[in-house]
C-alpha cells in the first residue's frame, strides 16, 4: 500500500469516493446536509494534508491531517473490512504522529474502528465542526 498527496485535479473523484463512503457508513446523515457537505469539501481539501491511498494501482481510500489531527479518513466502500483502513491509520501514526480524531457519535462501525486501532475517548461535543447537530466523540491516542 503506498500514498500519493492529492492535487486540485483529483477533488472529484475524491468527492465521489466520500460520497459513496458517507451512503455506507452514515446512516444518520439527512440528504440535505449530504449533499451540503459534499458542495463544501473541495473549499475544504486544502485546509489538510490530503493522501490518496492506493493498494497496488487501485485507489482504496484516502486521509486528510492537520497538525497531528487526523480530519478524514474515507475508503471506497468495497475496500472496507479487508484491514486497509488499520494499515493507512497505522502508517499516519507512525509517520505522521497523528494521536487525535474526532468520530460522529452516530458512527457506532467509525467510533469502534478507531477504538480498536488504541484510540480511547476524551471527550464529546454535541455538535460537529461546523455547526451541525451531529455529536462528535473526542479520541486520542493512550499514550499522548
Amino acid at each position: 500500500m503506498y500514498y500519493r498527496l492529492a492535487e486540485r485535479k483529483d477533488y472529484p473523484v475524491l468527492v465521489e469516493l466520500w460520497e459513496n463512503s458517507v451512503r455506507a457508513s452514515h446512516a444518520f446523515l439527512n440528504e440535505k446536509d449530504l449533499l451540503e457537505i459534499k458542495k463544501e469539501l473541495p473549499d475544504y481539501f486544502p485546509q489538510v494534508t490530503l493522501k490518496l491511498w492506493y493498494d497496488y494501482d487501485q485507489l482504496i481510500g484516502f486521509s486528510g491531517t492537520s497538525d497531528y489531527s487526523l480530519e478524514m479518513l474515507f475508503l471506497a466502500p468495497q475496500h472496507r473490512q479487508k484491514g486497509l483502513g488499520s494499515q493507512i491509520i497505522k502508517q499516519l501514526i507512525q509517520k505522521d504522529g497523528v494521536y487525535s480524531v474526532d468520530v460522529n457519535s452516530q458512527n457506532e462501525s467509525g467510533l469502534h474502528f478507531y477504538l480498536k486501532q488504541g484510540f480511547t475517548i476524551t471527550g464529546e461535543s454535541p455538535i460537529d465542526g461546523q455547526g451541525r447537530a451531529y455529536p462528535l466523540t473526542h479520541l486520542s491516542l493512550k499514550n499522548r
